[in-house]
C-alpha cells in the first residue's frame, strides 16, 4: 500500500471512529470543508502530503508519524503470534520511560504473553481506584502499541511535557476525545485529550496470576 492510500485510510478512519462531519472534521484541521472532502472523501483524488500530515497529527493530538502507519488487517501478520513471549510489567510512571528507552523503565519483573502482541507491547500494572469495578489496582494489562484503537477502548495514555502515564477508557463526545474514568467516583473523572496528551497503546487482555 503506498503513502497516499496509508494516509487516506487513517484519515477516513478517524473521521468515523471520532464520530465527526466533513465539516466537522474541517473545522478541527483549519481547513476547507472541499480541501478535505478531497483527501478523505468518499470520492476523494487528492494525497495527503508530508505537512498536512504533520498538520492533521497536530490537531488531533496524535503521535508524530500516526497517519504513515498501514492499518492493519485483524486477519494479517503483522501480529507475532505467540504465548511463550515475554513481557515487561511496568507501572504507570515507568511505561512512559520504556517507550523512550527500555534501559530507564526499571523492569524487574515480566509475564508472559497470554496471546499474540506486537513488538512494543508491555504488561501495565494498575494503581489507584480510578477504574473500579472493572480493574482493581495491581492488575496487570497487556497495551499492545500496535493496535487500532478507538471510541470506547481502555488505552494507556501518556503527558507529553511530563511523562505522566494513565489508564482509562477512551470516550468521544462531539467531536472531542476524552480520557474517562469508569469509577463514577474519582475526580477529575474526565480528561480532555488536548495537545498535552498522546495515546501510546491499546489494551488487549488482563493477565491473571494463579
Amino acid at each position: 500500500m503506498d503513502i497516499k492510500t496509508t494516509r487516506r485510510m487513517r484519515v477516513q478512519s478517524l473521521i468515523k471512529e471520532r464520530e465527526l462531519t466533513l465539516k466537522a472534521f474541517a473545522d478541527k484541521i483549519d481547513r476547507s470543508q472541499g480541501q478535505v472532502s478531497a483527501i478523505a472523501g468518499a470520492s476523494a483524488h487528492k494525497g495527503i502530503g508530508d505537512a498536512l500530515a504533520r498538520h492533521i497529527e497536530n490537531c488531533l493530538h496524535l503521535p508524530h508519524g500516526h497517519l504513515d502507519q498501514p492499518i492493519a488487517d485483524s486477519n494479517a501478520s503483522v501480529i507475532t503470534t505467540t504465548t511463550s513471549r515475554q513481557l515487561p510489567v511496568l507501572g504507570l510512571a515507568s511505561a512512559g520511560k520504556l517507550m523512550e528507552n527500555i534501559q530507564e523503565a526499571n523492569v524487574s519483573e515480566y509475564v508472559i504473553a497470554p496471546g499474540p502482541t506486537g513488538p512494543q507491547a508491555f504488561a501495565l500494572r494498575i494503581e489507584g481506584i480510578s477504574m473500579e469495578p472493572r480493574f482493581q489496582e495491581g492488575d496487570k494489562i497487556v497495551i499492545d502499541p500496535d493496535l487500532e484503537w478507538k471510541n470506547g477502548d481502555y488505552v494507556y495514555a501518556m503527558r507529553i511535557s511530563d511523562n505522566h502515564g494513565t489508564f482509562k477508557q477512551l470516550r468521544c463526545e462531539d467531536g472531542e476525545m476524552y480520557l474517562c474514568a469508569t469509577n463514577p467516583s474519582f475526580e477529575p473523572r474526565y480528561t480532555r485529550m488536548d495537545g498535552e496528551w498522546t495515546i501510546l497503546g491499546k489494551a488487549r487482555w488482563r493477565v491473571e496470576d494463579l
